[in-house]
């Protein structure tokens, strides 16, 4: 009765009748709004651009994966074979391959400027320190899925990746051998070593990943996006805290921002996100798509020749991301106080970088007012580096 009536009434009727049904029974259209139209800083919009950058990158890398999955097989076997296959009878599959490589180099490259940015801006504070934590934890995911990935084609830099990167947790005490052996299924890297790894790039660290980014995504929506200190300066020649006090009057949500200072509650201008800031978000996201499908065309992705476990000639080169840690493993003695280099040295400047919300407790906001974090931010940064340098003089003889 109730479907035949619907069906009587005019075309338009039924869509605004079933458009209100829906509206009524999931706010669809008001979570649009008030997503589109929030408040965002007016200052600074491009460097903004750089957390949606990040997001189309991953969402690039999801597709572009589940394209190739429709060909690789996840054996020791056949795990070569299926992307020779791509690289030389499939046009198309090689190029997504392509699109999956250059796409996982610049989403690393543009979450990192995006720490960068909000390091110096110190977004971190105060109440947004969880912003931070699950944004550091994400930087760390992906430099996971890039590290796991490098090592399923299976072809000589992967198996030799897999020997070296599965040989890492050996150096941690008590515990190190039996991570080890979990991870590579025995203890040498096998078939099963193959099999966990692929697991753990397209279902382990995804889903860890896509739970962060909600919860991001969430955070970011509450606290609204910081921006920087030049959105929050006020007129000398004027009553600072009267200036301040009609901000947070006129503020527009998610503005003004609780539990922080005054100051920095509301900045002094915003903008709508749409029109303003979702057009700098699709023209930043969009360029670097549009380089991405081009270097993926052009330049593809490499494959080695077939592993082979018993070459001992063969030199593994790691992903450039990889450089700084490759290099620091050479020079690490070799003796059990390794242990302490490699998972004492990288595990506190690890935490040191998820935990620095809660050291940095200090209200100043300006770079140049807070030489106690980024003078040390700088000295990591030169070390990583100087490392990078020495790991390319090394491997190519320079």
């Amino acid at each position: 009765m109730i479907v035949s009536r619907w069906l009587t009434r005019p075309f338009k009727a039924r869509m605004r009748g079933s458009a209100a049904w829906f509206e009524d029974r999931t706010g669809a259209t008001e979570l649009l709004h008030k997503g589109l139209y929030e408040a965002v800083p007016k200052k600074g919009g491009w460097a903004y651009a750089l957390g949606s950058a990040t997001l189309a990158l991953i969402l690039l890398q999801l597709f572009s994966g589940i394209f190739l999955l429709l060909d690789y097989v996840p054996s020791v076997t056949d795990a070569f074979t299926s992307l020779d296959y791509l690289r030389t009878s499939d046009g198309f599959g090689a190029w997504v391959r392509g699109l999956h490589l250059w796409g996982s180099y610049t989403l690393i490259f543009v979450i990192g400027l995006h720490m960068v940015r909000t390091f110096l801006s110190a977004s971190y504070k105060r109440p947004r320190e969880l912003n931070w934590v699950t944004g550091a934890l994400l930087f760390f995911l992906v430099l996971g899925l890039a590290i796991t990935g490098a090592m399923l084609p299976w072809d000589q830099a992967a198996y030799w990746t897999t020997v070296v990167v599965t040989n890492i947790p050996h150096y941690l005490p008590f515990i190190g051998d039996g991570i080890r052996t979990l991870w590579r299924g025995g203890e040498f890297v096998g078939p099963i070593t193959l099999t966990r790894t692929f697991a753990i790039h397209i279902w382990v660290l995804p889903f860890l990943m896509f739970s962060l980014i909600g919860a991001h995504l969430y955070l970011l929506r509450r606290h609204g996006e910081f921006g920087a200190w030049v959105n929050y300066s006020t007129d000398p020649n004027e009553d600072e805290e009267k200036q301040i006090g009609e901000r947070i009057r006129r503020a527009e949500p998610p503005y003004p921002t609780k539990r922080i200072a005054r100051r920095y509650s509301a900045p002094r201008e915003t903008v709508p996100f749409f029109p303003d800031q979702l057009i700098k978000d699709v023209v930043m996201s969009a360029v670097l798509i549009a380089v991405i499908f081009v270097m993926g065309l052009i330049s593809g992705a490499p494959l080695d020749e077939p592993s082979n476990p018993a070459t001992l000639s063969y030199v593994p080169t790691p992903e450039w991301f990889f450089l700084p840690l490759d290099q620091f493993l050479v020079v690490a003695p070799t003796n059990p106080l390794i242990a302490i280099g490699v998972f004492g040295v990288l595990g506190i400047g690890a935490a040191l970088m998820i935990f620095l919300p809660f050291i940095d407790r200090s209200p100043e906001r300006r770079p140049l007012r807070r030489p106690e974090v980024i003078i040390p931010a700088l000295f990591m940064a030169f070390t990583v580096i100087v490392f990078a340098i020495l790991g390319i003089s090394r491997l190519y003889n320079l």
